[in-house]
């Protein structure tokens, strides 16, 4: 495992460690007849730097017990390493990473298990056409959050919710006074709200703005903004937000029943951190791939070939690749929250959400 442990991002690599050790727990245990290896978990950590992500893949690469990497945990670092493994054929399986570098180079032994940052935007569009059927929406295009917002924005223009129409509202990058753009919204008369930027402090300073102005619509954001800060700093303004996500609560899947009492007693915790479980499924991919090359010797190159051709039904989503594109089917990996109580409430994935 190639993870962040004492970085910006150590909750979630420290998740995946954790859903990983357990795999390994898991797939040994299992009785002989059905199992004809066992599997042993190695640890790198690269602080969520680029440099030291570098120096990880090459450490991995040039030891050749090791026959695929889970990880890393960020976007950067990930997009700082993939190269390392790709020259080596090393299957790289990512459940974090959101990058979109599969549009920059090939990436063969690449296995990224949830949709890029930009894929965000398709629950808005499916939500507030099916569910909370949107005839008029509103896009707040938050420049501060770059190229991200512009997309999501673009992307609902380009397909409004429920086929009705869609206005867009700029708030300038240096500028953290929402009023003027609640204001502008309410003039607009939508029926929803879709914010498009990452901060979870400016997502909380723009539902202020519009509890203020008494706006009773369906507000949305993405995925960034689901953090404490948001539901700290929004307070009461917070309720009923909708989040697009892609990661699962598995304390909301009866599936996962038995995973989420063991990860508990495991580890003391009273919750499963995000994306522990997505790394236990990510694990259990790959030993299936092990599993499925029969009696062919173990080798890099047949791993990165075998894995693209799985199909593996894990826990949190369904592991598929597309045929023509290699890359991962991101339709399983798109989820809904909603904000109740001052708790974020799983609903499911995006598509399969009926009423909230």
């Amino acid at each position: 495992m190639h993870g962040d442990l004492s970085g910006a991002d150590k909750p979630i690599g420290r998740a995946q460690e954790r859903g990983a050790r357990l795999a390994v727990e898991d797939f040994n245990s299992r009785s002989r007849e059905g199992r004809t290896f066992d599997l042993a978990l190695k640890v790198l950590d690269d602080a969520g730097e680029a440099k030291r992500a570098e120096e990880v893949a090459g450490r991995f690469v040039a030891d050749h017990d090791v026959y695929a990497v889970i990880g890393p945990t960020g976007t950067a670092t990930a997009e700082a390493a993939v190269a390392r493994y790709e020259k080596a054929l090393l299957p790289l399986v990512s459940v974090s990473s959101a990058t979109d570098v599969y549009s920059k180079v090939s990436t063969r032994a690449f296995f990224q298990l949830r949709p890029d940052e930009y894929a965000l935007s398709t629950p808005f569009i499916h939500y507030l056409t099916h569910t909370a059927k949107s005839r008029r929406t509103a896009l707040i295009d938050d420049r501060a959050a770059g190229r991200i917002s512009w997309q999501i924005v673009k992307d609902l223009t380009m397909f409004p919710p429920s086929n009705g129409t869609t206005t867009t509202h700029v708030v300038p990058a240096d500028s953290e006074d929402f009023a003027p753009v609640a204001a502008a919204v309410l003039a607009a008369e939508p029926e929803a709200v879709v914010y498009g930027g990452v901060s979870p402090h400016r997502a909380a300073r723009l539902a202020r703005a519009l509890e203020q102005a008494r706006f009773k619509g369906t507000r949305m954001a993405p995925e960034p903004v689901l953090e404490t800060a948001f539901l700290t700093e929004a307070g009461p303004a917070a309720e009923g937000w909708v989040i697009s996500a892609t990661y699962v609560d598995p304390a909301a899947l009866p599936a996962a029943a038995r995973f989420v009492a063991a990860y508990k007693k495991r580890f003391g915790v009273g919750a499963v951190e995000r994306f522990a479980l997505e790394a236990y499924d990510a694990l259990l991919f790959v030993a299936q791939g092990l599993g499925e090359l029969g009696n062919v010797e173990v080798e890099r190159g047949a791993m990165v070939r075998r894995l693209r051709a799985s199909t593996y039904k894990g826990l949190a989503k369904t592991i598929a690749f597309d045929a023509a594109t290699d890359e991962f089917h991101w339709v399983n990996g798109l989820f809904l929250y909603r904000l109740q109580n001052g708790t974020p409430r799983f609903l499911g994935r995006y598509d399969q959400v009926k009423k909230t």
